[in-house]
This record gives structure tokens, C-alpha cells and sequence, in this order.
């Protein structure tokens, strides 16, 4: 039962937003930690006692560096044992899913890096531990943002179960948000997952240059949408149930720069990293070596976000190179130039990384690369890929426009325009687009 199910849709959301907003206001954190725990029940029930056991060893040892201010020795132990446990909890999953083809447990990933930064802020100081195993379960698998955050702060959500928005404007802007992420989702990922499965199922031997194009491209959107499609539908359920989650991605593929693209792609688990490691490290303070290696550090981290894989170690790699010509080279020239060709550059840089990431191997990806170029004696297209193309043309076009902030520009455009028919056209634009959506779904 994912989020863009019919079940999902019309059954269990439906449901809890129901008993949540009949349930006196005490009660209503009670109702979403049981609904949480009960999609979890529903998706992967063999792997709820990692979640629970994990996040309950977390929240022991919360509780007990609270209690053992004047014992720092015992507090950094117990610090440590937490830390070692996450991380290796990660790694381990990764691992499993790499060498045996296990799948890794729902939500592992958003759960235990949002855990542990809770740890750090907790053993630091800046955050405060108010003993609530509930708030805490809730803050850590809530069920909206299990497929793919985004990560929050325990004080950010605190502070606004505390004084909870349950406006019908904050209801509008859920419908908005989940409406868009159910569309990305059901249509375009969809979309791009069938054509990079049609491209992979061509024959050995049939393979064009175009067929080697249409597969990054499509790969590409693929997991951008996939992502997009499920943070956006996070924040919509959020907004449903009086809370509000910070937005992951903002049209990474309009960047300016490389580095502009990495504070768009990803914005949460970006944060994170430089919360916890690039400041922690120094950030670019401590001169030019050290600055490359923290760089190298955080980006090759940023891959391994997906996956214990070469691929994305170079991935990582491939980044770091461009970050660091941007700041200390090209800059000065990139800030001159308009911004269309700054926004031809980084794309070009940006769609060139997914054939690193988009390989399952570094063979596969200098294979690719060389196609792509016709260094490998491929012909430019043939009637297999044509085919393919031509009946799913639309789908990369629309991929192609939504990745862009073209849309928004457009309902902007029109709300200043026709003020007074704004909201009726808004309305019926997203009914549409929830019908085209479950039509998809079934």
C-alpha cells in the first residue's frame, strides 16, 4: 500500500485525517504515531521491529544523556554507541541490497538520519529532550515522508503541533502540494520508469547512439520524479495534518551553477551533511586543502545517500571537480555570462553525471559515454528506437517542461492576469490532474 495507491488514496488517508480531526487536540499526535506504525504494519511488517527496536534504543539513550550531565565520560559513550549504531545500520542495508538484492526496510534511510541528527542535537545541546516517546516516534516515522523525507527537526515540528495550522488555506495548499507529487508519480516517473525499461529491453547488438541518449534522459527523470513526486506528496500530507515540511527539491535543473545545483537537489539530506559534517569539519575555513578534501567528503556522502555503490562514489567525485573549478576558476566568468547559458552549462554538466549514476558499473558508464558520442561504431537511431520515441514522445516533453519552473510561472502569470477566476480554474486544473493520476493508478 504506497502512497500513490488507490488503497492509500481513498482508504487509509481519507480514514486518518477523519479520526484526526474528530480527536480532541491531545490526542492527535497519539492518532498519527498509530496510523504510522499501522502503514508500516501494512507495507513491511518484517521489518517494523528493526524500526522500533532502533528508535527506541535512540530514545533511551537520549534519555539518559539528559540524566548524565555531570558523567561527560558516560555521556560520550552512550553518544557514540548511537552514532556507530545508525551509521552502521545504514551501511549495512546498503550492503545487503547491493551484494545479496535485498530490499532495504521502508523509510531505514529517512528514520535513522533523522534519529540521528536528533542524537547530535540532543548530546550538543540544541535540542531539548522532552521525554515524549510518542512525539518521538512520530517525528521519526511519520508515514508521509518514509519513501524519501524530507529530513526535519524535532524543534520545527515541536513547535507546531504546539499551534497547529488547520486552516482550510493550509488545507489548499496540502491538496496543491500532494495533488502535483501524486501526478509526478503516477505519470511522469511511470512515464520515464516504461521507457528506460522498453530502451533496456532492446536486444544486445540493436543499440543506437539515440538509444544510449534516451536512456540517461530517461533514467534521469525517472528517479528525479520518482523523489519529487514522493517529498511533494510528504509535504501535501503534512499540510493535511497541521504540520509543514520543507521543500527537497527547487528545480535543480534550471541551476546556474553545479554548486547552485547541489542546494537544490536533495535540500534536506544536503543540509544535514553540512550540518553535521562540513561544519564540523570546517567547512572552508581551515585554507585550500582541506576545503577540497571536506568537498570530496560531502559529495561522495551525497552519493552514497543512494546506495554503497562505485558509481556513486564517482559520482560524488565528478561533482566535487566542478564545484571546486566554480569557486576557484570559473565563477568570476560563469556571474558575467546570462543566466540562459549558465543554465545551458549546468544542465549539460548535471544530465552528463547521470550516466555515472545511471551505470551499474564504471564499464557500463565509459560504454555509454562512448556511445553516446559514436565512438562505438552505433548507428545514429534505427525503427526500434523510433518506435519507442515516437509513442512516448509526450511523456519526455512533459518531463522536459516540469522540470522546469514553467508551470508555476505559467499559474502565476495567469493569477495576475484573471484574479477572479484564479481559484476556479486552479481548482478544476488539480481535479484533473488527481483524475488523470488515479486513472494511472489503476
Amino acid at each position: 500500500m504506497g502512497l500513490s495507491t488507490l488503497t492509500f488514496n481513498f482508504l487509509f488517508l481519507p480514514a486518518a485525517m477523519l479520526i484526526f480531526y474528530v480527536c480532541p487536540q491531545k490526542y492527535k499526535n497519539g492518532v498519527l504515531t498509530v496510523f504510522s506504525l499501522l502503514f508500516y504494519v501494512m507495507n513491511d511488517l518484517r521489518s517494523l521491529p528493526l524500526l522500533l527496536c532502533s528508535m527506541l534504543f535512540d530514545y533511551l539513550v537520549c534519555a539518559k544523556m539528559v540524566r548524565s550531565t555531570s558523567q561527560m565520560k558516560r555521556r560520550r559513550i552512550l553518544f557514540w554507541v548511537s552514532v556507530l549504531k545508525n551509521i552502521g545500520l545504514m551501511i549495512a542495508a546498503m550492503a545487503m541490497f547491493e551484494l545479496d538484492k535485498r530490499s532495504i526496510p521502508l523509510g531505514l534511510m529517512v528514520y535513522t538520519v533523522t534519529s540521528l541528527g536528533y542524537v547530535i542535537d540532543v548530546y550538543n545541546g540544541d535540542e531539548r529532550f522532552d521525554g515524549s516517546i510518542v512525539d518521538y516516534l512520530l517525528f521519526t516515522s511519520f508515514f508521509g515522508k518514509l519513501y524519501a523525507g524530507p529530513i526535519v527537526q524535532y524543534s520545527d515540528l515541536k513547535a507546531q503541533w504546539e499551534q497547529r495550522d488547520l486552516s482550510a488555506e493550509k488545507i489548499k495548499q496540502g491538496i496543491r502540494f500532494y495533488v502535483s507529487g501524486l501526478a509526478r508519480l503516477t505519470i511522469l516517473a511511470a512515464g520515464s520508469i516504461s521507457v528506460q525499461s522498453a530502451i533496456r529491453d532492446i536486444p544486445s547488438g540493436e543499440e543506437t547512439v539515440l538509444s544510449v541518449w534516451a536512456l540517461i534522459i530517461s533514467s534521469t527523470f525517472a528517479l528525479y520524479y520518482t523523489l519529487t513526486g514522493y517529498c511533494d506528496m510528504a509535504r501535501g500530507i503534512a499540510c493535511f495534518f497541521g504540520m509543514e515540511f520543507p521543500e527537497n527539491f527547487h528545480h535543480p535543473f534550471q541551476s546556474r551553477t553545479v554548486s547552485d545545483f547541489f542546494n537544490r537537489f536533495n535540500i534536506s539530506v544536503t543540509k544535514f551533511i553540512n550540518r553535521y559534517v562540513y561544519i564540523f569539519l570546517g567547512a572552508d575555513t581551515n585554507g585550500v586543502l582541506p576545503t577540497i578534501v571536506n568537498t570530496l567528503l560531502i559529495t561522495m556522502l551525497m552519493g552514497l545517500w543512494f546506495g554503497l555503490r562505485l558509481n556513486y562514489l564517482v559520482w560524488g567525485v565528478y561533482f566535487t571537480v566542478f564545484i571546486l573549478l566554480e569557486k576557484y576558476f570559473l565563477m568570476k566568468y560563469l556571474e558575467k555570462l546570462p543566466p540562459l547559458v549558465d543554465r545551458i552549462y549546468t544542465f549539460i554538466i548535471v544530465m552528463f553525471s547521470f550516466t555515472i549514476f545511471s551505470g551499474s558499473s564504471l564499464h557500463q558508464t565509459g560504454y555509454y559515454l562512448r556511445s553516446m558520442f559514436g565512438l562505438n561504431s552505433l548507428p545514429l537511431f534505427n525503427n526500434r528506437i523510433s518506435y519507442i520515441i515516437s509513442t512516448n514522445y509526450m511523456v519526455i516533453l512533459l518531463d522536459f517542461f516540469f522540470a522546469t519552473s514553467l508551470a508555476v510561472l505559467t499559474g502565476r502569470l495567469i493569477r495576475e492576469k484573471f484574479p477572479k477566476l484564479a481559484d476556479t480554474f486552479s481548482a478544476a486544473a488539480y481535479l484533473g490532474v488527481f483524475i488523470a493520476s488515479v486513472s494511472f493508478m489503476i
